[in-house]
């Protein structure tokens, strides 16, 4: 990313939780769909505080997904990859499903499609979660993204 990252507050930094029971499965989207700068340039940076697995939903991801410009067909109204269209199967065909230990760290672009199963384990799932940018990619005025100024590190 260069030499001049800032944590952006305004959106993840926090910890994500799946819980036993009342968890769901978290479709396949892209970050930048919450996000407002000038540039889809940022990274998610996911730290494991446990085992992630399939049975504790953990995330999925479809490499190369960030390259990609996807027409409106493609998503539906909330902006997630629609699973019956023909091009986005084999898409999903193409997922990968990192295992993480405690302390792995995941580092994936915002335009990387992802998603996540639901936690069918008795046990609750953490992850830390937090997002960065380039001091030159700045939020948009007057958006969530510009709510809160960033962090330099």
């Amino acid at each position: 990313m260069g030499p001049d990252v800032r944590l952006a507050q305004a959106h993840h930094n926090c910890v994500m939780t799946k819980q036993p029971r009342y968890s769901s499965v978290t479709g396949w989207h892209q970050d930048i769909r919450y996000w407002s700068f000038e540039r889809p340039e940022l990274v998610s940076v996911w730290l494991a505080l446990g085992r992630e697995y399939p049975d504790n939903g953990c995330l999925s991801l479809i490499p190369g997904t960030h390259l990609l410009e996807f027409s409106r067909e493609r998503l539906d109204g909330a902006l997630f990859l629609r699973t019956e269209v023909p091009d986005n199967r084999a898409l999903i065909d193409a997922r990968v499903t990192p295992l993480l230990e405690p302390g792995d760290v995941l580092f994936f672009h915002c335009r990387t499609l992802h998603a996540a199963g639901a936690n069918r384990t008795p046990d609750t799932k953490f992850s830390l979660v937090f997002t960065y940018h380039t001091v030159d990619n700045r939020p948009a005025p007057g958006t969530r993204s510009a709510a809160l100024p960033s962090v330099p590190l």
